[in-house]
């Protein structure tokens, strides 16, 4: 499935293609079917003007192998935190409900602010919930509003039934950060609290100066190969912030 993504690069804002659901049936595994179709779909970027390629997998599938067969490469790790807790009581002043289709608004806006100073996926249409939505009408059930004295100052997602207390937290105030993460503390009832896909370091540095052990990278990653003599495919993790630590990419941005 052939995608088009509007990204934050150290050169400005781009437009890059996308890989999806790649995939072909296990009899003809090293046939190159896989290889053909990607190479047509690049070509077919090339045409729109497109100069790189990008996907998201897992380093613990066959498809990985194929990738880095095709030149591609890792744009930066992804780490996740874990965190033992007492139980504690939810921070003065705040709450969390959730989230509901009067809050897509706020939501961009919040990640706008909070992705100001980062690489990668930070583009994101305002309009990308809303067609979540459209599509999977449960689609904001993971979704949780962070509010101070009744206003709207973070969003994050979380998944309990999977194990993970939270990922994308959301709060461009360091305080409203602390506090959110505290709220989903008091909710976990294992006494452990996780959070999943970590990439940018100012997150990372958030949740270890809270007391997460953040650790990494997992097998998660996000891959890119340059279609055009110009660019070379072993400055792309320079280009997305990868070796600065600026590139982020969040689950909402998963394809």
């Amino acid at each position: 499935m052939p995608l088009r993504f509007r990204v934050r690069l150290t050169t400005g804002v781009e437009d890059v293609g996308g890989l999806a659901g790649v995939c072909s049936h296990p009899s003809v595994w090293g046939h190159g079917f896989a290889r053909r179709l990607i190479e047509a779909t690049h070509d077919r970027f090339r045409d729109l003007g497109l100069r790189i390629s990008t996907l998201t997998t897992s380093r613990n599938i066959r498809g990985y192998g194929v990738y880095l067969k095709q030149g591609y490469v890792d744009l930066a790790p992804f780490w996740q935190g874990v965190r033992r807790v007492t139980r504690r009581r939810n921070p003065g002043g705040y709450r969390l409900r959730r989230a509901r289709q009067s809050d897509l608004s706020a939501i961009h806006r919040l990640y706008r602010t909070h992705t100001r100073r980062m690489l990668g996926w930070t583009e994101r249409p305002e309009q990308s919930l809303a067609w979540a939505l459209a599509k999977t009408h449960e689609y904001l059930d993971k979704y949780r509003i962070v509010l101070r004295d009744g206003d709207a100052v973070g969003y994050l997602r979380t998944r309990p039934g999977d194990g993970v207390t939270m990922e994308e937290v959301v709060a461009p105030n360091g305080r409203d950060f602390a506090a959110a993460v505290a709220i989903m503390e008091a909710k976990a009832k294992t006494g452990i609290a996780t959070v999943n896909w970590i990439t940018a370091r100012a997150d990372a540095h958030r949740f270890r100066r809270l007391g997460y052990s953040v650790d990494g990278p997992f097998p998660d990653t996000t891959m890119a190969l340059s279609l055009v003599d110009e660019i070379r495919t072993a400055e792309l993790p320079h280009l997305f912030g990868g070796t600065s630590g600026t590139f982020v990419q969040y689950p909402t941005d998963d394809f």
